[in-house]
């Protein structure tokens, strides 16, 4: 036998059931409202990674400023920290000088690191060429003897101290003006740095190199890198003694006169004010060459 077929479709059945979903659904509505159990304890706390931290800036990289009185390093007066100096005995042959200027750069380096760092420049030890005779460099041919003995090139950064022509027409046996001719070579480094050399050679440059103001301009090079000279052996005067010191700020008064037509370093006087400028307690802003007087970097 089969059961008996139920009725389909019946009106009353349908309506019965969908009564009994629509009370289950709104019941079971109420009882998640109302069931404590239910409810949503604790305290808001932040998703680590769920939102990206704020875009930091980078600090700006040290860059060379191609200025010249208003050069930030000129108008902020900075002062060389104190700084101890390792130097060998004094010789005056080829081995022993080479070893003294190699020291020396060391020293300096030392001391002007910290100064441009706080300045946001660019810091790098010059090179050194301590040939016992002097050749060509990126620069050009070398000056002759009674242009110089000395000299430093910006397109390597190398300071050139030949031992033949510091021994026989530059300091002799005096370590004094050795000192004092590294120093001031080691002060066309700064200028090289910081960018005050290329703004400079940029004025020579356009107002022609054996000009009036090609001359002046280089003067004014010259007296500063003797300004800078002066704040290095100040700053190293407890470790170089103050008789050693103080003789190498005094050598800048026995520089040669030039004829005007080809002074490009400035007068005796001028070159000792100068480094005297930067030895008594001066700071950069002492060495300001570049908002001097004409008179001044005569």
């Amino acid at each position: 036998m089969h059961p008996p077929e139920q009725p389909r479709n019946n009106p009353a059945v349908l309506t019965g059931v969908f009564a009994a979903i629509v009370l289950s659904v709104l019941g079971l509505a109420l009882v998640s409202r109302v069931e404590p159990s239910d409810k949503v304890t604790g305290r808001a706390v932040a998703v680590p990674g769920g939102l990206p931290a704020p875009a930091t800036a980078e600090p700006q990289r040290p860059r060379a400023v191609h200025r010249l009185a208003d050069h930030p390093l000129l108008l902020d007066a900075g002062t060389l920290p104190p700084v101890r100096c390792a130097l060998p005995e004094f010789g005056p042959s080829d081995a022993e000088l080479t070893a003294y200027y190699r020291a020396g750069v060391a020293c300096l380096d030392l001391a002007w690191q910290p100064l441009l760092a706080k300045g946001n420049l660019p810091f790098d030890p010059p090179g050194l060429d301590a040939s016992a005779t002097l050749g060509a460099s990126p620069c050009g041919e070398a000056p002759s003897p009674d242009e110089a003995v000395a000299f430093y090139c910006g397109r390597n950064r190398t300071i050139y101290m030949p031992t033949s022509r510091l021994r026989d027409n530059g300091g002799g046996e005096r370590p004094s003006s050795h000192l004092a001719t590294l120093a001031h070579e080691y002060g066309h480094h700064v200028q090289a740095l910081s960018g005050m050399l290329r703004a400079a050679d940029g004025k020579i440059t356009d107002a022609g190199e054996k000009s009036p103001a090609g001359l002046e301009m280089s003067r004014r090079i010259e007296l500063q890198a003797n300004c800078f000279a002066g704040l290095f052996l100040a700053a190293a005067t407890d470790s170089l003694g103050w008789d050693l010191a103080s003789q190498a700020a005094d050598d800048f008064q026995y520089a040669v006169e030039e004829p005007p037509e080809r002074n490009g370093h400035g007068n005796p006087v001028n070159q000792a004010r100068w480094a005297s400028n930067g030895f008594d307690g001066g700071t950069t802003a002492s060495c300001n060459t570049y908002a001097a007087s004409a008179e001044d970097v005569a």
